[in-house]
């Protein structure tokens, strides 16, 4: 076997049940999830092989899969429900909303906040998981990641009305008159195509 199918198993061993569980919380035809699972691995292999330097494979994967599932719908034109993970799509692109809380649970909130609900609530990782990535118990990680939910959504309704249909996700989120978002978060809006 050549280096890069080594490197690649190894990867893909670490990470392929975590991605998968990830893209099942997007899409539900089984089949499909397994398609966009296989052109995950696809481009892993491909960047492996032309040499591609990558800091973080977990954080790396996950941003392709998400640019992946957001291709899918974008391809079909479908709207989804909106939600925390939604993939967001409309006429001009197929975004997923979770790239923007990403940014804002990073450059808004306290990092001992901020990382465990990121793992948690972006990249769907299991909490006994996260407790253990982080060193902390498991109560403690679930304490931080409530708190991080609380404060994420003091946040964002500092300058966002928020709309929830009758299961409880966000329907609609619409800038509040007289709120001015602060300059590096428009960029990013305006870098995944997202628009309030």
């Amino acid at each position: 076997m050549n280096e890069q199918l080594l490197t690649f198993d190894k990867i893909w061993k670490n990470h392929k049940e975590h991605l998968f569980n990830f893209i099942k919380t997007k899409i539900e035809d089984q089949y499909v999830a397994d398609d966009i699972l296989q052109e995950v691995g696809i481009k892993l292999y491909g960047s492996l092989i032309k040499n591609v330097k990558t800091k973080d494979y977990r954080a790396w994967l996950f941003q392709v899969t998400r640019n992946t599932i957001a291709d899918y719908y974008r391809g079909r034109k479908v709207n989804t429900p909106f939600n925390a993970n939604a993939v967001v799509t409309n006429d001009n692109s197929g975004t997923c909303i979770c790239d923007l809380l990403s940014f804002v649970i990073k450059k808004y909130l306290p990092q001992e906040y901020g990382e465990p609900l990121y793992l948690s609530d972006i990249e769907q990782v299991p909490q006994q998981e996260i407790a253990r990535t982080l060193n902390l118990s498991l109560s403690a990680t679930k304490s931080r990641i409530q708190r991080g939910r609380k404060k994420l959504k003091e946040l964002v309704s500092t300058c966002v009305d928020v709309s929830y249909n009758n299961k409880g996700q966000i329907s609609d989120f619409q800038l509040k008159k007289g709120c001015e978002l602060p300059k590096e978060l428009i960029a990013e809006m305006d870098r995944i195509n997202l628009f309030l």
